[in-house]
């Protein structure tokens, strides 16, 4: 058992330096999800092999007890990581469950309003998260002719024009009749991607039934602030993500779902 829980450590901690480290090296880039893997992955690895460190020489068993500084240290640090282990894996699960077991259902004749939040735009045009996230909207769209789609997210310091402009024209060019896009252009966050989203559904008389085009694991937080504006059926359509980055944002997506539930009166 000792041997399984020790493999077992090491493996995630590998895993979390591995993932850490990705991000940084092809892609370029850093944020909180990367920071934290990476020092849950140190974290663990020292703990290990300090684990029978600072021997109390005055103790009968020496050299195989440790100064109860070191014991108490060591204890309380085992179980903050055990406690990180068990609830990143429980939302790693649920997570992967928005994003993949909960998709529209296939020829189904009932109306809904797909809705698109926003993402970095550049000057030449979506970055690549997110046309992702509107070749997933535009699949579902091509597919269903009589669907409306909400594009939200406003403008931010750098970005040339607003999400919501950026992507209905990229929808426009790709056959989608601009007569079926509504734009959201005020959200700055996905709380308001989803409050002010639910505004224009609601005004424009909409279905309220949803249909969220986003990275799969984007997918719980988007649905829990849906249900927070009353709305009862929510699917996924999910977009591809890179492979690398899905670890680390999942990670920081874990941060803010706590903002959703324990600030924000959200459910998971």
């Amino acid at each position: 058992m000792k041997r399984f829980i020790i493999t077992l450590a090491l493996l995630s901690a590998l895993g979390a330096l591995f993932f850490g480290f990705v991000p940084l090296a092809f892609y370029r880039i850093f944020h909180l999800g990367v920071l934290l893997l990476l020092l849950y992955g140190v974290a663990v690895i020292l703990l290990l092999v300090f684990w029978n460190a600072f021997p109390d020489m005055m103790f009968p068993g020496y050299p195989k007890e440790q100064h109860l500084w070191w014991r108490v240290l060591r204890g309380v640090t085992t179980a903050g990581l055990c406690l990180v282990f068990l609830a990143g894996s429980f939302l790693s699960w649920r997570l992967f469950q928005a994003g993949h077991l909960d998709p529209p259902p296939e020829d189904d004749p009932q109306p809904a309003t797909v809705v698109v939040p926003g993402c970095l735009v550049r000057e030449t045009g979506p970055s690549l998260m997110l046309q992702y996230r509107l070749e997933a909207a535009l699949d579902y769209l091509q597919k269903h002719p009589d669907a409306p789609v909400v594009v939200s997210g406003g403008q931010g310091p750098r970005e040339p024009v607003s999400e919501a402009q950026a992507m209905a024209d990229y929808l426009i060019t790709n056959g989608i009749s601009e007569d079926r896009i509504y734009k959201e252009d005020r959200s700055t966050d996905t709380q308001q991607n989803v409050a002010l989203s639910a505004e224009v559904i609601r005004r424009e008389g909409l279905p309220e039934r949803l249909v969220v085009a986003t990275d799969a694991y984007h997918q719980l937080r988007v649905r829990i602030y849906a249900e927070t504006q009353g709305f009862q059926e929510v699917y996924a359509q999910s977009g591809k993500s890179p492979w690398g980055l899905v670890p680390s944002y999942g990670v920081r997506e874990m941060l803010a779902i706590g903002e959703a539930v324990f600030l924000n009166g959200g459910t998971l």
